[in-house]
Formats: structure tokens, sequence, C-alpha cells
């Protein structure tokens, strides 16, 4: 009787934590509208959804292969075999089946199991018909299957796993298939400043269904203006020429209002030069002369061109490799030329997609190889005179943490500067450790680089 009570309550255990159990195959999971960010769908239609699963594989056990991946969609959706358009590993296709149970469950079956370890994203696309009655959340459900068919763990969790910003959820909204009343008020006017631009106005939709406009420029694919309550478009870089424009409001883009009379502009070639970059800014390293800068304001810029120039030289020329064609948010060039002793000129300009160039923005460097400039003026405006520079090349062939303290003329101790790794200069700005300006007068610095050190006189006149 005992043996007996032992064992019924192990099989008690062993089920609780079966039923509890998400098994050693971890997921996560969400269902898309293909091209859309919202999880809505309209009634009594066919749209592409797409099944976006991140399945990790590294500590699955054995009987946890996986050979089909199962689809069961709330009541009102259907689909069919033929609807499968297919799965996808990493971006890759892979070989696999699908079959629709009774319109409702949607069995991928894959011809080759996953066995491996890896973690992995799975894209599951299909067509689904949606049910003809309003549903605030209908719910998909996935689970994965073995090689016997049996499912491995629970029901695959709702949360983010493609990575972008859309539903993140197992679940869609039913909305009426009516489409918005079309935009009224809409005009196309070209830029009258020598840019190729065309700038679009409309009036807001009072539809708060509405989530966003669609801008159809001759037979191209539409721009997604994706925010009910915009009424301007600035259309950049277009093409010299004729073109015609409409506009549409849509709830989905598969339930978009009627489109907007034509709008018909006559674009000119760009003849406008862009707006220069900003923040310029230049840092000796280790590594070389660190030139940084943040974009130009103008939307057409399509590349960056830095030049240089010497004490003497007429005009910066552009650097070797000096051309940055990315799009960032900042920028970072480094010349690792060595450069002697003397004053130099960085600048960059901003390059449009019809060669305008912009004005330069520019910045002047100097190395000497002694504090500079000696006297300075720490409330002067300008920074060539505000602040005395030490640099490292003070000492020669000499390697180690960079300092410089800065003495009053009776020896007491005014500034202490620490160098991070890799920085080859100091700035003093005039001010103590206190954060007040000193008053004028001669005051001795100590440079120090390494074990190596060197001491002169600094001008502070103010």
């Amino acid at each position: 009787m005992k043996n007996i009570s032992v064992a019924l309550i192990l099989i008690g255990s062993l089920l609780l934590v079966s039923a509890n159990s998400y098994g050693a195959v971890t997921s996560v999971g969400e269902i898309n509208v293909v091209g859309e960010t919202e999880g809505i769908v309209p009634a009594t239609s066919t749209v592409p959804l797409i099944v976006t699963l991140l399945i990790d594989r590294s500590l699955a056990e054995p009987g946890e292969e996986i050979k089909t991946i199962e689809v069961m969609m709330p009541i009102g959706f259907l689909t069919q075999s033929s609807y499968f358009k297919g799965i996808s590993r990493d971006g890759n296709q892979i070989v696999a089946r699908a079959v629709a149970s009774g319109g409702s469950i949607l069995r991928v079956e894959l011809a080759d199991a996953i066995v491996d370890f890896q973690n992995a994203l799975y894209e599951i696309v299909f067509d689904c018909q949606t049910p003809n009655t309003l549903i605030l959340e209908a719910v998909f459900r996935v689970r994965l299957r073995n090689l016997q068919d049996g499912p491995i763990g629970e029901f695959i969790r709702s949360g983010q796993a493609d990575g972008k910003l859309n539903n993140d959820d197992f679940t869609l909204q039913v909305i009426p298939n009516v489409p918005p009343d079309p935009v009224i008020g809409f005009t196309a006017e070209s830029d009258g400043t020598g840019e190729n631009d065309v700038t679009l106005r409309w009036q807001k939709s009072t539809d708060p269904d509405v989530n966003g406009y669609l801008i159809y420029r001759d037979k191209e694919d539409p721009i997604r203006v994706e925010n009910r309550s915009s009424t301007t478009y600035r259309d950049v870089n277009v093409l010299p020429g004729n073109h015609t424009y409409q506009i549409t409001a849509y709830k989905t883009l598969f339930l978009q209002s009627e489109r907007s009379p034509i709008q018909i502009v006559d674009v000119s070639s760009d003849t406008a030069a862009p707006e220069p970059p900003t923040m310029l800014s230049i840092i000796t390293s280790s590594d070389g002369v660190e030139v940084l800068w943040k974009p130009s304001v103008s939307r057409d810029v399509v590349a960056y061109r830095v030049l240089f120039g010497s004490s003497g030289s007429s005009e910066p020329e552009p650097l070797p490799n000096g051309e940055i064609r990315e799009v960032k948010t900042e920028y970072r060039f480094i010349d690792n030329r060595p450069l002697s002793i003397g004053s130099f000129t960085y600048a960059v300009i901003a390059i449009d997609e019809a060669d305008n160039v912009s004005a330069p923005v520019q910045k002047k460097l100097r190395i000497f190889d002694k504090p500079y400039p000696n006297p300075f003026t720490p409330l002067s405006p300008d920074e060539d005179f505000n602040q005395v520079v030490f640099p490292a090349r003070t000492l020669e062939e000499t390697s180690g943490e960079f300092t410089v303290l800065i003495f009053d003329i009776d020896g007491m101790l005014v500034k202490t500067l620490t160098a991070l790794p890799g920085e080859t200069e100091l700035i003093w700005d005039g001010h103590d450790e206190a954060g007040e300006i000193v008053e004028s007068g001669v005051y001795v610095y100590q440079l120090q680089v390494g074990e190596s050190f060197k001491t002169g006189t600094l001008i502070v006149a103010k």
C-alpha cells in the first residue's frame, strides 16, 4: 500500500511538471500583416500574414526536434494549403509544405527537421481570409511539434521577435471593411529655391480609424506617411520633368480611400547648394588627427568630403580617401599622416545628389613643440586665444602618463591636468581647481610624460 502511494505521488509530480513546463526549447513570436506596422485587418477580406518566431534550441533535449509548426487561427479566420507562401530561416527559404486542417489550422511540415542547437529566426507567410464580424482581439496560437507529432512545450509566448516596432503580439484586430473618405485639399508645389523637391499639402482626415496616408507619384510604389495628423510632406530629389501626384488615406494598406484628383508638377534641376555640415571639431590623438562633424540639415546630401591645407597654401585640397557616403548621425575621419610643426586647416563640405557642394566648414589645427598661445587671455571670445594648449610632443621620444601641473609665482598648485589614454594635448582655460579664473600674471607649468618632465612659464593676460 505504501509503495502504491509513493508511486501515485511520483506520477502526480511528473504530471504537474509536464503541465507547467515550456520544455527546453524556448520561443517567442508575433503575427503581423505583411507591410503593416499595426495588427489591424479589415473584415471580409483576404490579407497576407507573417508569423515570426524566435526559437532558442541551445538547451534542446531528445524528443524536441522540430518537424512541424502549427498555427491555430481564431474563429472566423480561414486559410487554405494553397495560401501558404513559404517559410524562411534567418532570411533563407527552407523547404516545407503546408496543410490546412478545417481552414482554421495551418500545419507547416518541414522537409528537414530542425535538430541543431542554434538560435534562429523563422518567418511563415500565408494569406488568410478574415471574418465578417468585428473582433477587438483575435488571438492566434502557435505550437511546435516533434518527429512523432507530439507538442514541444506549451504554445509559443507572444513578444518582440522580428526586431521591428510593430504588433509584437499574437493578436489581430478586425475593423469594419469601410474605406475612409477621400483626402481633400491636396496640392503639390515645386520648390522655388533651386532644389528639385516637391511640397505636398492636404487637410487632415477626421476619421479616427485612419492610420496615415499614401502618396502616389507617377506609377511608382506609394510613399507612406505613417501619421494621421500629418498635413504636409516634402518629396526630395525628384527627377527633373513633369510628375503626377495623388493621395489616399488608409486604415490598412488593404483599406484605402479613393485617390484624390491628379496634381501635375514641373520639377526643375537641382541647382541649390546644400547647407554645410555642423559641429566640426578637430582632436589630436595617438591615432592621428580626428576630424568629427554632424550632418548637414539638407536632406539631399549624399556625401561629405574632408579637405586639408597647410599654412601658406591657397585653399584646402581634398584628402585621399576623405570622402564618406554612409548615412550617419555623426561622422569621424582619421588623418593618420605624421604632421610637422606648423598651422593647418581641416575643412568638410557636403555634396548633394546633383554634385552641388556646400560652403566649407573649417577649423585650424596648430601643432607646436611648446605651449601656445603664450600669453593667452581667458576672457577672450576667440578660442584661439582664450586657452593654452600643452602638446605632449614638447617631450620627444617619451611615453607614459601625460600630465601638466600649473603653479602660481609663489609655488602654489593652481591646476592639475591629466590626459586620457591616447590624448596628445591638454588644454587649460585659465580656471583654477575651484573653477575661478586666475589673476593676470606669470605662472609656472610642469609638463610630464612618463618619467620625463619639462618646466616653463606662462603669461595670463585678462
